[in-house]
């Protein structure tokens, strides 16, 4: 006990017995019964235990001094004064086992994803030499507290806010409470495994971090795959100098006999990987099929860990049976239990005109659609279409008369002065509609949707980036057919027959998750790292902004 605390503790136990002579002489003079009293010992325990009364002086002065973050102070002082201010990691003056082992995961935290430099972590053995003061004790004690709520932070949600990454980031965070997580941690007999917890649950995360620690490996390092050179288009056939670095980084057995010839073999193979990295598969070695060899050539570490960052973004729980639009691979997939039972081809938005990535639920389905046609496009596109004397057959127009938009005649608006904001265009249903045949909605502030198109020769390009932000559905009714599966509601070739007829809303009984993404690496079903283009250059901006973090 220092000499400090000792003379305090006299002075307090010296007011009590002299306050318990004066109460006891009180009571002689007035004649009054004395009861039962409770004594107050609150104080005296305190000074009793330097411990906790250090422990409560670090944490007064935490963000001060640097051991706390601003943002976890307050719940990490009522994590301690609730226990009152008992350390939790630290026992007989040292770490526990379990604090010991926390600290050494924490170190380890780069096979997550995550930088362990950001984590200030105490020194391990305070407390077992000459420097064993309290006051280094409980510092020590909270370095470790805020380490492990900074981790957790990281691991559940990430290092990094998604919308300030890119406005098109609309994921609705809920970064667990520091006091939470003390509280769970210290109290879990595995506190190891509580804490990686916070890690997403999906497997899709596990196989990326297993994918991280195999590249991690020596072996890895030197299994560096060729660059295969760019050049002309290379048909089946040809003959071609990069044939030989072809067949070695489709791992095909060299040939002495005509060496450049790109033979069946290679085809074979060449189509093998086309259809793995979602291209067509065509045979035929073009700009894009290069593109994707050399992707896997390069060293993907830094694309999986921007990806182990944006699982952290979506929901713990992605549901039982759901939908997920994997924008760079211009895919849509319907999962059920955790596996994909259908996938189909998808147009989506242009650079200019991003898809947004949001996680919302399906609760329309809507055959031979109107489109009301967005603002944005009315302003961009078809009012300097007009004015420059293209014509707007096929649709209907809304003009604003006396406070309600009514239908006008297309002839009687002044399309050189009017104003965007003051009509509204609509395109009826149709064999032109833009929708096609039917869409599938999910109600969302950003006016995004899954629908048909009458265009289909997009979806034939090994890029489909074309549309205005809305997703386009190469197989709508195939689609429709599997989505309608979980439900006895309503059947996809019910929905069919009333094409051609006017607008048909069905509301869907049990909503379907639905999850709009941005992954550029995953583990196929294989076990194969699919590497795709980052066409909105998300990567490029997240990265820049981990670094800043």
């Amino acid at each position: 006990m220092t000499g400090g605390a000792q003379t305090l503790l006299r002075v307090l136990l010296s007011t009590v017995i002299a306050g318990g002579a004066l109460a006891a002489q009180a009571r002689e003079t007035v004649q009054i019964q004395p009861g039962p009293v409770a004594p107050n010992y609150a104080d005296v325990v305190a000074i009793l235990d330097p411990q906790s009364a250090a422990i409560a002086d670090a944490v007064a002065s935490g963000v001060e001094s640097g051991v706390l973050a601003k943002r976890d102070a307050k719940a990490i002082a009522a994590f301690y004064a609730a226990g009152g201010n008992q350390p939790v990691w630290i026992a007989d003056g040292a770490f526990t086992p379990a604090a010991l082992h926390l600290i050494a995961r924490i170190k380890r935290a780069e096979e997550d994803g995550l930088d362990p430099a950001d984590y200030a972590l105490p020194w391990t053995e305070v407390g077992l030499y000459l420097d064993a003061r309290e006051e280094k004790i409980a510092r020590a004690e909270l370095q470790l507290s805020q380490a492990v709520a900074l981790y957790a932070r990281h691991a559940y949600s990430g290092r990094v806010t998604p919308s300030e990454v890119s406005s098109n980031f609309d994921y609705k965070l809920n970064p667990p409470a520091a006091g939470d997580v003390l509280s769970l941690v210290s109290a879990s007999a595995d506190p190891v495994a509580t804490l990686e917890a916070y890690n997403p649950p999906q497997p899709e995360f596990a196989a990326l971090r297993a994918e991280l620690a195999r590249l991690r490996s020596a072996e890895a390092e030197v299994a560096l795959e060729p660059v295969v050179p760019e050049g002309a288009l290379l048909k089946p056939g040809m003959n071609d100098s990069r044939v030989p670095v072809l067949r070695e980084r489709l791992q095909l057995a060299s040939v002495s006999v005509d060496p450049d010839l790109y033979d069946e073999v290679l085809v074979d193979a060449v189509k093998g990987f086309q259809a793995s990295a979602g291209l067509r598969t065509d045979g035929i070695v073009g700009k894009n099929t290069v593109s994707a060899l050399n992707r896997r050539a390069a060293d993907p570490v830094e694309t999986i860990l921007l990806n182990m960052e944006r699982w952290r973004w979506m929901p713990r729980h992605l549901g039982d049976f759901y939908v997920r639009v994997n924008i760079p691979d211009y895919t849509v997939e319907l999962y059920r239990d955790g596996e994909v039972f259908y996938s189909t081809r998808v147009v989506v938005g242009k650079v200019g005109s991003q898809t947004p990535l949001f996680s919302d639920e399906m609760e329309h389905v809507v055959v031979n659609p109107y489109w009301n046609v967005p603002a944005s496009i009315v302003r961009n596109e078809m009012l300097p279409s007009i004015r420059s004397g293209g014509g707007l057959r096929g649709y209907e127009v809304f003009a604003k008369v006396r406070g309600k938009f009514r239908a006008v005649d297309p002839r009687s608006v002044n399309w050189r002065k009017v104003d965007a904001r003051s009509i509204q265009v609509r395109q009826p249903p149709g064999a032109r509609n833009a929708l096609g045949e039917v869409k599938f909605l999910f109600p969302n502030h950003h006016d995004v949707y899954l629908h048909d198109t009458p265009s289909k020769s997009l979806f034939e390009r090994d890029v489909r980036a074309y549309s205005h932000g809305c997703v386009r559905v190469m197989n709508p009714w195939d689609f429709a057919e599997a989505l309608l599966s979980n439900t006895d509601q309503v059947s996809a070739a019910a929905l069919r027959k009333q094409v051609g007829g006017g607008e048909s809303w069905v509301n869907l009984d049990r909503h379907i998750p639905v999850h709009i993404t941005y992954f550029t690496a995953w583990v196929d079903a294989g076990g194969q790292l699919q590497v795709r283009d980052d066409i909105y250059d998300h990567d490029k901006r997240l990265g820049a902004a981990l670094d800043r973090s």
